[in-house]
């Protein structure tokens, strides 16, 4: 053994695949193959030098004092095998292995992690495949010409802590493709993940294919803290493990803030030691790997644009995928923004529907971890749909409040949402920025400028949202709104969307807002950005609301109602008693009346009547004591609201009231306006020989002072009077002139009012023919406007109509509707409505057995609006019933 080589030397491990088959394939036969594959590699070995240390079976030890003797040895055994004529035409395929380095003599061998190096590598292989170590590798791969290289990254083996670096020797010259190396595969060290992930499936696809080709190196995964963004890209690595043979690393940066620690992570991440921690040597650890980066968290490192440009540009067969509250904007990054979970919808669905929410899944999963009992059924299902969209479906909320449920059911949880940013998550390795949810929005709160810090404290006065031109005035002096929403969209604390006209809509998590919204009280500026706020939606409503009235009221409501909360919030500052804020008391309540006078007809005409009730009565009590305009502008909306809810005997009494006041003034266009109303108001408490006087006298005033708007009121109002007294021909006169007025100023909700008493006064005139055909070609214009005792009040017509048709199945389903209608709008109908619906209804009544009138109503009552018009609108004009639609 003295002749063994010493110092550097090449280890060469080889056996034969799949020996167990071939055995027994070949029978007897198979002693020759064995025979002959010893033969060949011996000779193979021999004239390359090698020194075989130990032959078992069909395996070989052999040592060469040169790795190009080794590599040699290896390429003439292969071609000699391959060229064999086997018995039975089998094919022999022979693994082998190669690893150069410095083992230790001992005895009449070698030990030492070389030696095991070397038998793992080629354990690894397959048949036919040769496969080296990067050490031997770097000795060869200049010297040999007539071979190739396949360079197939990092690899993990069987009880050696490093991974290894390995080849593919192409002996053959045909670039032969194996299957992956049976190692244990590439280096990973992503975390596991402690819950199953939830609704992300649609995002892994998504990202998956982003990445699919060599096209996407830099993927950031962006959104707010809490999202997220971290369990997604680990899921993602994972999926992405077997592309990338060098390893995927997951690095945690959360702690960082200065390049040079960044460089140092990586490197320490990936193993790198001493010196090549730090660029440029660094880079040479991963110049050829085919690796995967996952970097974690990167916002609070302002110069991480630099470290993955470097990083990508260092390795060019490196990707990255990053996780940051805000984009890096470097070239050839791919940003990806991570939503929340998906939440249902309100007021939609039940327990199955649910379930299908994301949002919903991830709290129920939560709630079951620390209460296994707990289920989702309908008693608490509308409980868990409200705290999934009061938390706007943000995972670490719903896994922080799902935790509660060991304490807490649905109802008791949703009661506390108040309080939510002071939950505190129960995982004790959770880290401390994301341990409550102040945590985590403060976490990006402090990379703020103080300008950036103060913008969003005053953005959070903008509920549900608003438009660009509300930050304009909101804003403090000297911020850019477009840069400021840049900022902080950038920084995931502001969302944006397509609003009215393609106009961005800015929007602001729940959560943040409730973060912002204290930072903002304990900033000392509640008061002057809510004051600046209440001004710009007062100014907002000023403007809009009368289109409500105009040519296209739909449009008109459509704003409103996105601005809905916006007006709320405006309402509810300024409608409160002086001493609640330290802004001047009288400035903020006239503007709490103005924005009250502003959305009166919203609230009338738009369905919001028991909420413009609340708050015309709050600003009742701010001017109960002031006689004069202001309290009479409040006492007449609220009174007009308290007619539409039937309470007659009270709205009368203030209408009486305003119109003193008026007189009072000698303000003739309100005096005419408040004639009208409290016309309106007797004959619908029932008196009508006092109501005429007052109907007549504001058609008078009116007229005087050439106000249109004022006549066509008043006359639609004793038009209809007259209709009701049994003066059919008297109210169709009245009510064309009415209309005439509407016309000329172009109120489109007027013309809607003058045609369906037209329809009224027809069927009165014992015209029900004309009256359908009219109602059907009115019906689709009202149901467009959008006002709701408008569309129940066409409906009920409908329902006399076809009475009066004796399509009496029909008019029950439809009276059934508009009944179910009148209930969920908490909208009774007027007594002298009532009296006429019946006067018709009654016939229907008659013809139907109770079983049959019973049945037809519990199908209507099923109807939405749509399907109300649209059967009564079957109905044939000469009375001929045809088939209702499926309901």
């Amino acid at each position: 053994m003295a002749d063994l080589p010493t110092g550097t030397i090449t280890l060469l491990f080889s056996d034969m695949a799949g020996s167990t088959r071939l055995l027994a394939q070949l029978g007897d036969a198979y002693a020759d193959a064995l025979s002959a594959q010893r033969s060949i590699l011996r000779a193979a070995f021999a004239r390359r030098h090698g020194v075989e240390m130990g032959t078992e079976g069909d395996s070989f030890f052999v040592v060469f004092g040169s790795a190009v003797d080794a590599v040699g040895a290896c390429v003439e055994g292969q071609r000699a095998l391959a060229a064999h004529p086997w018995p039975q035409d089998v094919r022999v395929r022979v693994r082998m292995g190669l690893h150069t380095g410095e083992p230790r003599r001992h005895e009449d061998g070698y030990i030492g992690m070389d030696v095991h190096r070397a038998a793992r590598i080629a354990a690894a292989a397959h048949g036919g495949q040769v496969v080296l170590s990067a050490a031997t590798h770097e000795l060869v791969a200049a010297v040999l010409r007539d071979v190739g290289f396949r360079d197939l990254g990092w690899h993990r083996l069987k009880d050696i802590t490093e991974p290894e670096h390995v080849y593919q020797l192409d002996w053959s010259g045909t670039g032969e493709v194996f299957p992956p190396l049976k190692s244990l595969g590439t280096r990973t060290n992503l975390p596991a993940l402690a819950t199953q992930l939830v609704g992300r499936d649609a995002d892994l696809a998504e990202l998956t294919a982003l990445l699919d080709g060599e096209a996407t190196r830099l993927v950031t995964l962006t959104g707010p803290g809490g999202v997220g963004k971290s369990r997604l890209a680990v899921a993602l690595a994972d999926r992405l493990a077997a592309d990338h043979p060098d390893g995927v690393y997951f690095v945690r940066l959360a702690s960082v803030t200065e390049p040079d620690v960044m460089w140092t992570t990586i490197a320490e991440t990936l193993g790198v030691s001493g010196d090549g921690r730090s660029p440029p040597t660094f880079f040479e650890h991963i110049a050829q790997r085919q690796a995967l980066f996952v970097l974690d968290n990167l916002e609070q490192i302002p110069a991480a644009a630099g470290v993955v440009t470097e990083l990508l540009r260092a390795g060019s067969r490196l990707r990255v995928v990053a996780t940051s509250r805000r984009p890096l904007h470097v070239l050839g990054e791919h940003e990806y923004p991570v939503a929340t979970l998906g939440q249902p919808e309100p007021g939609h669905g039940g327990v199955d529907e649910a379930r299908d929410a994301a949002a919903v899944r991830m709290f129920v999963q939560h709630a079951q971890m620390v209460r296994p009992d707990f289920t989702l059924d309908e008693t608490n299902v509308a409980d868990v749909t409200a705290i999934c969209r009061r938390l706007d479906g943000l995972p670490l909320a719903l896994e922080i409040a799902g935790a509660r449920s060991k304490l807490l059911g649905p109802r008791a949880l949703l009661a506390r949402l108040d309080d939510a940013l002071e939950f505190r998550a129960t995982d004790p390795d959770r880290p401390g920025r994301q341990r409550t949810l102040r945590d985590t929005i403060a976490w990006s709160y402090h990379l703020l400028s103080p300008e950036l810090q103060r913008a969003l404290r005053s953005i959070a006065c903008c509920a549900g949202g608003c438009e660009m031109s509300a930050l304009s005035a909101i804003l403090p002096g000297g911020l850019d709104p477009l840069e400021t929403v840049t900022e902080l969209v950038d920084l995931s604390l502001l969302t944006v969307r397509d609003g009215y006209g393609g106009e961005p809509r800015i929007g602001m998590l729940q959560t943040v807002r409730a973060f912002a919204e204290r930072a903002l009280v304990e900033a000392g500026e509640a008061d002057a950005v809510r004051w600046a706020h209440a001004r710009y939606f007062l100014r907002f409503a000023e403007r809009i609301a009368p289109g409500l009235q105009g040519a296209d009221p739909v449009v008109a409501r459509n704003r409103l109602e996105a601005e809905l909360d916006n007006l709320r919030a405006a309402l509810d500052w300024s409608l409160r008693s002086p001493g609640d804020t330290g802004a001047d008391g009288a400035e903020r309540t006239e503007a709490g009346l103005q924005l009250c006078q502003a959305l009166s007809w919203f609230w009338y005409g738009c369905g919001y009547t028991a909420e413009g009730r609340s708050w015309q009565r709050r600003a009742l009590r701010l001017v109960a004591e002031r006689p004069g305009p202001a309290q009479a502008l409040v006492l007449h909306g609220l009174a007009i609201l308290l007619l539409q809810q039937g309470d007659t005997e009270e709205a009368v009494r203030m209408l009486r009231t305003c119109l003193s006041i008026w007189r009072q003034e000698g303000d003739r266009t309100q005096i005419a306006k408040e004639l009208s109303s409290l016309g309106a108001g007797l004959w619908t408490h029932g008196d009508a020989d006092q109501a005429r006087p007052y109907l007549e006298e504001s058609i008078a005033v009116a007229g005087e002072i050439g106000d249109d708007d004022r006549s066509a009121t008043a006359l639609s109002n004793l038009g209809v009077l007259e209709l009701h007294a049994g003066h059919a021909d008297r109210a169709v006169e009245l009510l064309t002139r009415a209309q005439a007025f509407d016309e000329r100023t172009g109120n489109t909700w007027g013309l809607a009012v003058d045609r369906e008493n037209l329809v009224a006064a027809m069927l009165s005139a014992g015209r029900p023919a004309d009256a359908m055909e009219e109602l059907r070609e009115l019906a689709p214009h009202i149901a467009v406007l959008g006002d709701v005792e408008l569309t129940i009040n066409v409906i009920e017509l409908y329902v006399s109509v076809l009475s009066a048709l004796g399509d009496h199945h029909r008019a029950a389903r439809v009276f059934g509707a508009a009944e179910s209608m009148r209930e969920q709008a908490s909208m009774p109908i007027a007594p002298l409505d009532a009296e006429f619906l019946d006067r018709y209804l009654d016939a229907t009544r008659a013809a139907l057995t109770p079983e049959q009138w019973r049945d037809e109503l519990r199908r209507g009552r099923g109807y939405d609006v749509a399907a109300a018009l649209a059967d009564a609108a079957l109905a044939d004009a000469a009375g001929a019933a045809r088939p209702a639609p499926l309901s």
